[in-house]
């Protein structure tokens, strides 16, 4: 390995782009001369203290770690002390953590890179639409398209693991592929904000209005479930399978539409001999828009694509993060477990496109009604998430963020 090391040139000094502090990252995460940095430095034979390295294990730290013969912080007393308080930090991780966090990341404990070139192009490549292009962009779409963008600062830090296992953190941050911009992708969004359109069908006691909801819901996200297609496969006679179509029918009331399922209702679903009192169930709980010729399915309970297109999001500044689990009977730290974290306070910017593209059939005030429906429905959606929080740990409140601009574009003037 060490005679590529020339292939990489990392300046620790200077470590200012994104592309440096990933290499950094994943570069020096290879086996060391020494399993511990104490392994480096000479003890004294009587008191076990540790002493200044001879030249040997001097050149061997060099050559494992290249970044300390070039840095200008410390002379040669101070690169000992150094050593020494971290003497029983793993070579391999945890010395490369430390480093990262006193040399690199410093005082402000953050790395900031919001005039990197890799952000701007990875926006530009995802189709982050700016000002000048937005408007130009909306006039090509279907009548009662719209597009909503909007600005927020997190108010803790977030947080999704990637599944790069060669990196000195331990719980490195989601990142863009080719451009290793930490991210928050499309479908992280969807299915956020799908969770919590489920919570705003539980919550809403008005069926009707609970219905509409549901609409909604199947309009934006789409339906192509395999409980759905059965309940499709059935509903247009391609299927007989009585039993199994009640499976996938209470499935795809609990978990596609996240209606509450009691016991009653399992029961009542299993003692049903007949597809006729199945669908009078099916009308009640979901919308009433089954057909009485029984084979009609609505597009909205149809597999179909959904009518939004979510885009990621790119953030601009990493840090790190200490959870540190305690021994419950000496109460004290085992091993601290660090995360790679975009920071609270970061800002971040969400895209979302409705283009109602399966509507060019319906009259234009249904068109519009549909439209404004499903971007109420939206809205309401993203500030409950803004309040739940997206990524990993929601639970200790991460990911969670506030919006600080909304703004909205429409092909129709008339979109309220």
């Amino acid at each position: 390995m060490a005679k590529y090391d020339a292939l990489i040139e990392i300046n620790i000094d200077e470590v200012k782009s994104l592309s440096h502090y990933v290499s950094y990252c994943k570069f020096y995460f290879k086996p060391k001369s020494e399993e511990k940095i104490e392994n480096y430095l000479f003890k004294n034979k009587e008191n076990n203290e540790l002493k200044e390295t001879d030249k040997v294990n001097i050149d061997k730290l060099k050559k494992d770690f290249p970044f300390i013969s070039s840095n200008k912080a410390y002379k040669k007393d101070d690169f000992f002390k150094f050593l020494k308080k971290n003497k029983s930090n793993e070579t391999t991780k945890d010395f490369l953590v430390t480093w990262l966090k006193e040399e690199i990341m410093k005082e402000n404990k953050d790395f900031v890179f919001e005039n990197d070139q890799q952000l701007k192009n990875v926006n530009f490549i995802s189709g982050i639409l700016t000002l000048n292009t937005i408007n130009e962009y909306i006039k090509k779409l279907p009548p009662y398209s719209f597009i909503i963008q909007a600005r927020f600062k997190l108010k803790q830090p977030y947080f999704s693991k990637d599944d790069d296992e060669f990196y000195i953190i331990q719980n490195p941050i989601l990142k863009e592929k080719v451009f290793k911009v930490p991210m928050i992708r499309g479908s992280g969004w969807k299915g956020s904000l799908a969770s919590a359109f489920k919570d705003l069908i539980n919550e809403e006691a008005n069926l009707e209005k609970r219905k509409e909801i549901i609409d909604s819901y199947l309009r934006i996200f789409g339906a192509g479930s395999e409980s759905i297609k059965v309940v499709e496969d059935y509903l247009k006679e391609n299927s007989k399978d009585l039993v199994k179509f009640k499976e996938k029918f209470l499935e795809f009331i609990l978990f596609e539409l996240g209606m509450k399922v009691d016991k009653d209702f399992i029961g009542e679903i299993k003692d049903k001999n007949s597809y006729e009192e199945l669908q009078a169930i099916l009308q009640k709980k979901i919308s009433e828009k089954l057909q009485k010729d029984n084979k009609n399915l609505t597009i909205e309970f149809q597999t179909h694509k959904g009518r939004a297109i979510f885009y990621p999001t790119y953030f601009d500044r990493l840090s790190l993060e200490v959870i540190n689990p305690h021994d419950r009977r000496k109460r004290a730290g085992i091993q601290p477990i660090y995360y790679e974290v975009v920071p609270e306070g970061t800002e971040g910017f969400l895209q979302i496109i409705y283009i109602p593209f399966d509507g060019i059939l319906k009259e234009n005030e249904v068109l519009k009604s549909e439209a404004e429906k499903d971007l109420e429905n939206l809205l309401l959606a993203i500030e409950k998430v803004s309040q739940i929080g997206i990524g990993a740990k929601t639970k200790l409140g991460w990911g969670t963020f506030e919006l600080s601009e909304v703004k909205y574009y429409f092909t129709n003037k008339d979109l309220i």
